[in-house]
Order: structure tokens, then C-alpha cells, then sequence
């Protein structure tokens, strides 16, 4: 068998063979990377950011302009942006200010790209350590995902998850879990 392994090896390749074989190995990788780069963006992992960075200046001022407050520091609100697939990008707003909150939380808010509203809840941030309080569902409706927000409950260590998804022009809650802190 070491006979045949060895001919192998003294293969001789042509100019043009070895151009269109390398040309065929960057072309396996070029797809294996596009197929990783599409299952690594379905993921949708989303972080809070400053608004600066992540969202349109117009669609800043629609906002600012409907939350009208003489003392909302733009500085303080951080936004998530969540990518939509062949379509604009969500965005939900945490004003960070203490005019936004009160006994039951805090305002959030969901914009779509030209500044509509698409949901306001109040919610309150301050979850156990692994939870989120905002996460990104599997479901998509009409193009848009479901939106899971993770609450306290007044049991102890039992968090409620609503589920809302997007429905004729806005989200609306679908589904209500409960599950335990030690769950995810």
C-alpha cells in the first residue's frame, strides 16, 4: 500500500490546475464563512448601547421630540438595536432618567427605523445576576421578531417572561411564563 501512497505524492500538477484549485479552496471558504456569519447573526445577541452610537440622528430627534421633558439627559439613554432580516433595524429606548420611572419601573419604548412606536412597557431593570430583561424571541411575525421581557414576581426567586409580538402595526403580549431564577 506505501507504494501507492508514495506515487500519489509525486503527482504533478499543471499551472492552470493549480490556479483553479486554489481558486476552488477560497471559494469552499468564502461559503463556509457566509454560512457561519448568517448562523452567527440569527443568534441576535443585542446589547445595550449609548444613543449615540447606535441610532439615526432623525430618528433621535422624533424621539426626544415626543418624549418632550425640559431635563432628559440624551447622554443617559442606551438603546438596544435589533438587526431585522431584509428589513430596517428595531430599536428600543432606555431613557435612563428618573422622569421616565416610577413605583412599577421604568419606560421603555420600541421604535421601528422612521420612528414609530411600536410598544412602551414599563419594566423594571433590576433582574437576578444571568437574567435579561429584554431578549429577542424565536418567532418572528410579519417580518418582526418576538420581543420575551423578564420581570419579578412578588413570589420569591419566580420571574415572569411576556412574550410580544408584532401585529398588525405594533407588538402586543401573546404569552405568559413563569419560571425560576435558577432557569437559564
Amino acid at each position: 500500500m506505501q507504494p501507492h501512497i508514495y506515487k500519489f505524492s509525486k503527482l504533478q500538477l499543471s499551472k492552470h490546475k493549480v490556479i483553479y484549485l486554489a481558486l476552488l479552496i477560497i471559494f469552499v471558504i468564502l461559503i463556509i464563512f457566509a454560512f457561519y456569519n448568517d448562523l452567527s447573526t440569527k443568534k441576535r445577541i443585542t446589547t445595550w448601547r449609548n444613543v449615540g452610537e447606535v441610532t439615526p440622528k432623525s430618528l433621535l430627534k422624533k424621539v426626544v421630540t415626543k418624549k418632550s421633558t425640559r431635563y432628559l439627559d440624551i447622554s443617559s439613554i442606551k438603546v438596544m438595536r435589533i438587526s431585522l432580516n431584509g428589513a430596517n433595524n428595531l430599536y428600543i429606548f432606555d431613557y435612563g432618567s428618573p422622569q421616565f420611572c416610577g413605583a412599577g419601573g421604568c419606560l421603555y419604548s420600541v421604535y421601528n427605523y422612521s420612528g414609530k412606536t411600536l410598544l412602551e412597557f414599563i419594566a423594571n431593570p433590576k433582574l437576578p445576576k444571568p437574567q435579561k430583561l429584554i431578549k429577542v424571541g424565536e418567532n418572528v411575525n410579519q417580518g418582526f421578531p418576538c420581543l420575551n421581557i423578564t420581570q419579578i414576581t412578588d413570589t420569591h426567586k419566580l420571574l415572569s417572561q411576556t412574550e410580544f409580538c408584532y401585529q398588525n402595526g405594533h407588538y402586543v403580549p401573546l404569552n405568559k411564563n413563569f419560571i425560576t431564577e435558577k432557569n437559564e
